[in-house]
């Protein structure tokens, strides 16, 4: 059943508005709701921080204790409760199930959408194709199965983690000796407590981003991202690229399909989903899914080179379900307007952060579009270890691939040479 039109004080808790859950939350403020912020945990990294705008909420809490959470949330008689981020995904499940507001999810599927191994194990339940995997909490029963799995490399990752902390591919016995002890007993950037650790067959192919927003069981597909990577000398695993392609490409069905059936699987009947799909040599195998925004998402990027994007698309299914309901009717999904690059920043020196020199040269660029940094001028940083350690992303667009993918490289010079770096 289609939900009615909504009026514009839409009432709506926010559970960890950060990443690009905090434009989501924006363009909700902007469109009249009325929001209220609810923050998981005390223990949330300062990562998660950085650029949120505590003004557009009439509310803010800290979930110190389950009781007062749910107390607070129902004074505040919200009609929507989303995640803004990773670290929201769990506590909006409960308060949703709680309240049983209409824009929710399966709450028997709700640690699946977090917990990577369940995640892997519910999909292939549904008879989805997948990657073999095993979950460890010492290195003796890894080593023992990594040895009956008989090939390298192979995954090793926390249970649940977000933008690639902790994950490692390890080519031989001793990289994964290593990883395994640099991930039990630790606490990841999500602070959760690292007590097993996911082993998973590695799955050769290119990688893509399948982005969704569901409404009632439907789902819109917003983007699909090519991904490249980069790997550390450690096997950690870099952000480089994300190329946004256009829905006449090849695999854009077999993606989208197997993506469809992967959230229908896991239970995902509203809100935002951004999927991480290999497509192997026998076909799209799930990395991992994830129930919020891609967190690289800039909403006027999107504007020019879909008209859309997953976070316009949210706010849709939330304040103008008609509107959303006329872009799910159209024939095609989107339309790739324009070319695109996020490129994710990788610092290859120690230094302190200084962005004029680099700004101005950015500016010089044809393709050009936005940068966003994620450390303050000078700030020290360090060599780049995972995405929590990326200086910043640039969002290039432009009618020509060729033009972008010129400034692409030229970007990777100018870092090379240290152009955001002041020595010490």
């Amino acid at each position: 059943m289609r939900h009615e039109a909504r009026c514009s004080m839409t009432r709506v808790v926010v559970v960890d508005g950060f990443s690009s859950g905090k434009f989501v939350a924006q363009r909700l403020n902007d469109a009249g709701c009325v929001l209220m912020h609810v923050a998981s945990s005390e223990g949330l990294d300062s990562y998660y921080y950085k650029g949120f705008e505590r003004s557009i909420y009439e509310q803010m809490m800290v979930n110190a204790d389950s009781c007062a959470t749910l107390a607070s949330v129902e004074r505040f008689k919200p009609q929507f409760i989303i995640a803004g981020a990773e670290t929201g995904v769990l506590l909006a499940d409960q308060l949703n199930d709680h309240f049983q507001l209409p824009y929710r999810n399966a709450i028997d599927k709700s640690t699946a959408r977090r917990n990577k191994y369940e995640m892997i194990q519910c999909i292939t339940q549904a008879q989805l194709p997948a990657a073999r995997q095993f979950l460890v909490d010492s290195w003796q029963l890894a080593k023992g199965w990594i040895n009956d799995h008989g090939r390298f490399p192979v995954v090793i990752k926390p249970v649940e983690s977000a933008g690639a902390d902790g994950v490692f591919i390890c080519d031989d016995l001793k990289a994964c000796q290593v990883a395994i002890g640099k991930l039990l007993g630790t606490t990841n950037k999500l602070n959760i407590a690292n007590t097993q650790v996911l082993i998973q067959e590695y799955l050769a192919g290119v990688e893509y981003v399948v982005n969704m927003v569901s409404l009632d069981g439907e789902q819109l597909v917003t983007e699909v991202v090519r991904y490249q990577k980069q790997r550390t000398a450690t096997g950690g695993v870099l952000y480089d690229i994300d190329e946004l392609i256009s829905c006449d490409c090849a695999e854009y069905f077999l993606l989208v399909d197997y993506t469809r059936a992967v959230v229908r699987s896991l239970g995902v009947r509203n809100g935002p989903t951004h999927a991480e799909v290999m497509l192997t040599e026998d076909g799209p195998k799930l990395v991992e899914i994830a129930a919020r925004t891609d967190g690289i998402l800039r909403p006027d990027v999107c504007g020019e080179t879909t008209g859309l994007g997953q976070i316009e698309a949210v706010v849709l299914s939330i304040t103008a379900p008609d509107v959303f309901a006329q872009w799910l009717a159209r024939p095609f999904d989107y339309r790739r307007l324009r070319h695109t690059y996020n490129v994710c920043l990788i610092s290859h020196a120690q230094g302190r952060f200084k962005k004029d020199l680099f700004l101005g040269e950015l500016l010089k660029l044809e393709s050009f579009f936005d940068a966003a940094f994620y450390v303050e001028e000078g700030q020290p940083i360090g060599v780049t270890q995972d995405v929590f350690s990326q200086p910043g992303t640039v969002y290039l667009v432009h009618a020509d691939p060729g033009v972008i993918a010129a400034d692409y490289r030229r970007i990777r010079v100018l870092e090379a040479q240290g152009a955001y770096l002041a020595a010490g």
